[in-house]
């Protein structure tokens, strides 16, 4: 009787040690498993962002290009066209004069393709005169194109930023004028840029006819979470069907301690 309970002792403990054994194995395996996706999550998104970064390099270089070579020889054969129309108005040749005329008008269209071209690829004065100045130029030319009132507020240290949150913030904004136009039908979006403690906020709202968040989320709401998060920012998106919609940013931001006073307008 001793030696059954004896064995069945041992052959408890003996199933017991391979049980455990064998959990202490799947954890093990589960452990290098959420590793391994972990660090290929790591890798897509330092994939996603050198992506995004050969994007605007290649945008940059574009309108770069665009604006000082195509835009640059268009004006060049401007200037000659208009001097050609000055000796054909001189010669009084009225049809060389309106030949002339109309190559004219078609170069200066041209020019004007080129400029806007270049200018949604990489507007310049993003680079040059920074970033609230690019988005009041994108309001501008937003409302020109639509029935929509755009007005840009900030509220800024300095617009001494730096570079990935000025292309950040500027390609929100721009898809979200797109969203707002072209779904939304608002008639009046209002933009605010906020430099507050630790962090950088952009705030649109919108009066168009909103949707319902939790059924509806186009591939735009879904580009602008990402880039806000691969900044290590934040977005939320606030919306009911016939309300309007706010899209709201928040980059973790640490100031340079350049600027001093508010930069308000």
């Amino acid at each position: 009787m001793a030696m059954i309970v004896v064995a069945a002792l041992f052959l408890g403990l003996g199933m017991a040690a391979f049980s455990t054994w064998k959990i202490l194995g799947l954890e093990r395996r589960a452990i290098a498993q959420y590793q391994e996706v972990v660090e290929a999550r790591r890798q897509l998104e330092q994939l996603s962002a050198r992506l995004v970064q050969v994007q605007e390099d290649e945008r940059r270089k574009l309108s770069r290009d665009l604006h000082d070579e195509v835009g640059q020889a268009l004006s060049a054969v401007l200037v000659e066209l208009r001097n050609l129309s000055v000796e054909s108005a001189i010669r009084s040749d009225e049809q060389s004069a309106g030949h002339v005329e109309t190559v004219r008008t078609l170069v200066e269209n041209s020019v004007r393709v080129v400029r806007n071209m270049a200018l949604l690829l990489r507007p310049s004065m993003l680079d040059d005169l920074g970033l609230i100045p690019a988005l009041r130029w994108q309001a501008r030319e937003v409302s020109k194109r639509t029935s929509m009132e755009v007005s840009v507020a900030a509220e800024l240290a300095s617009d001494d930023l730096p570079d990935e949150f000025k292309t950040c913030i500027y390609r929100v904004v721009q898809e979200a004028l797109h969203n707002c136009s072209g779904h939304a039908h608002a008639t009046r979006v209002q933009i605010r840029v906020q430099q507050q403690p630790g962090r950088l906020a952009l705030s649109i709202q919108d009066d168009g006819q909103g949707f319902d968040v939790r059924q509806t989320k186009g591939l735009g709401l879904l580009g602008i979470e990402e880039r806000a998060a691969r900044l290590g920012g934040k977005c939320e998106i606030h919306s009911e069907p016939g309300s309007g919609t706010i899209v709201a940013i928040e980059l973790p931001f640490k100031s340079n301690g350049k600027g001093d006073g508010d930069a308000r307008g």
